[in-house]
């Protein structure tokens, strides 16, 4: 768990609108649900009464008497001069809460994760029902996916293209997984030891800090500049820090958006093979990249252990949850005897689904990238005239905005943007610190007239904010 712990605001969103009885009460049963499920750490200390009450919009005495309950059911207890507790020893819980405390559904106009406003861009796939076990052979369980969807995603790679370039694979190097989350937290969970140290972007993908949590690892961050990942910072935290892995994103990063080049991946390979290091290869976003598939470190590298991720969720849809991994046999071999003990494999109907689509997925990703491209292209001027004071780099690729503000901490805006109606993520979540900044995250992967409508809420949230005292 982050040092910073979780963002109890955010996890407390639409807590008025449940439960029942009195505002004290719903707050109290929010809080207490949180509690039980062990997401706020026992011995973590809750924000100051006051606090609490300006950052949930109500009155102290909403907070005072819901915190008052829960000292009755000794959920909480409150130290003189101290502060307010949960109950309990120091003992941090096993998971990570950066991908629930923003990134799940809620009430309002959602731009904290994008989804294709329609699925136009695939061509008509379907399944008969007699497919089922005609394809599979018969067998409902294949924890590394079908043979033929294995070797399907192996012929991908030999063609290259959106994996970037050609690189012969065989199908017994691919392991289906439900998308690259599921396998980036397969492959770290085989590729570090716990306790160990793992090699990060000072900014990155939040689910990876999940995964990190829950595999008990700390994450050494790595400087980004305007090329990408810093070669010179990069041979620093290998030299000195030693992690087992570094977890690399190719194509447009989460969340700056920014394309790493071709000469700054060669660096960066340069200095990976003299290190020997294994790497782990995020592909998911590379394919939509605005021009054209990004370079990848697998490409470059000679010496040093580079083991890919890909998923259909960018390119095709995010609920087909399907993924992969692509690496060395031995390693696959361990990745599928982990896979068990937390399912028992990919599911059947997805991977049909994407049989249909492999073949076509160049064409599926040019379409893709055009479609995104225009959704950034108009957000990101809709963006400059209503918040002229938000400062915005144009991204390379993807569906993220990565705005400045001229705060501290964003998340403040973030929780008055939610009264106004829209929910937006602070960049603390992107930060391996979590430590509060300036930055807010916008995923205009939304229908046009949805982001319109969340880019005019935030701009009303911004100019309430304009004129607090909290600035």
């Amino acid at each position: 768990m982050s040092a910073k712990g979780p963002d109890l605001i955010a996890l407390l969103d639409g807590w008025a609108s449940r439960g029942h009885g009195s505002l004290p009460r719903r707050l109290a049963h929010g809080l207490r649900h949180l509690i039980d499920a062990g997401v706020l750490p026992s011995g973590w200390r809750l924000p100051p009464e006051r606090t609490l009450a300006r950052r949930l919009a109500v009155s102290r005495t909403t907070v005072t008497q819901a915190l008052e309950e829960l000292r009755g059911d000794e959920r909480v207890r409150s130290r003189q001069g101290s502060g307010t507790y949960v109950v309990g020893p120091v003992t941090p819980p096993p998971f990570g809460t950066r991908i629930a405390e923003h990134l799940l559904s809620g009430p309002g106009v959602d731009l904290t994760k994008g989804d294709a406003p329609d699925l136009s861009h695939l061509p008509p796939v379907g399944i008969e029902m007699w497919q089922l076990n005609a394809i599979s052979g018969g067998a409902a369980v294949n924890t590394a996916g079908l043979p033929t969807t294995r070797q399907a995603i192996a012929d991908l790679y030999a063609r290259g293209g959106t994996t970037g370039r050609p690189r012969a694979t065989d199908a017994d190097q691919i392991h289906v997984t439900a998308g690259s989350h599921q396998a980036s937290h397969l492959l770290i969970s085989t590729l570090a030891d716990r306790g160990a140290t793992v090699a990060v972007a000072e900014y990155s993908y939040p689910g990876i800090f999940d995964i990190f949590d829950s595999c008990e690892v700390r994450s050494v961050p790595v400087r980004l500049d305007d090329r990408g990942l810093s070669p010179e910072s990069l041979d620093v935290v290998l030299s000195r820090d030693r992690p087992a892995v570094l977890y690399f994103q190719a194509g447009p990063q989460i969340p700056t958006g920014q394309v790493t080049t071709v000469s700054r991946v060669r660096a960066l390979a340069s200095v990976l093979d003299r290190h020997h290091t294994t790497v782990i290869e995020d592909t998911t976003v590379a394919a939509v990249a605005f021009a054209g598939v990004a370079p990848m470190l697998a490409d470059h590298c000679r010496i040093a252990r580079v083991v890919s991720t890909g998923s259909l969720s960018k390119t095709c849809w995010a609920g087909l949850r399907l993924g992969w991994i692509r690496g060395p046999a031995p390693v696959i071999e361990e990745t599928i005897y982990r896979h068990l003990a937390w399912d028992l494999g990919p599911s059947i109907p997805s991977q049909l689904l994407a049989l249909q689509l492999l073949p076509h997925l160049d064409r599926i990703a040019d379409d893709r990238r055009l479609r995104l491209h225009a959704a950034v292209s108009a957000a990101l001027e809709h963006l400059g005239n209503a918040i002229p004071e938000a400062v915005v780099a144009r991204p390379d690729g993807g569906s993220i905005i990565w705005a400045r503000f001229p705060v501290a901490d964003s998340a403040i805006l973030v929780n008055v943007a939610r009264r106004h109606g829209v929910r937006v993520a602070p960049g603390s979540i992107h930060a391996a610190s979590k430590e509060p900044g300036p930055f807010i995250r916008i995923d205009v992967d939304r229908p046009a007239s949805a982001v319109r409508e969340g880019i005019e809420r935030l701009a009303r949230a911004w100019r309430e904010l304009e004129n607090d005292e909290r600035l």
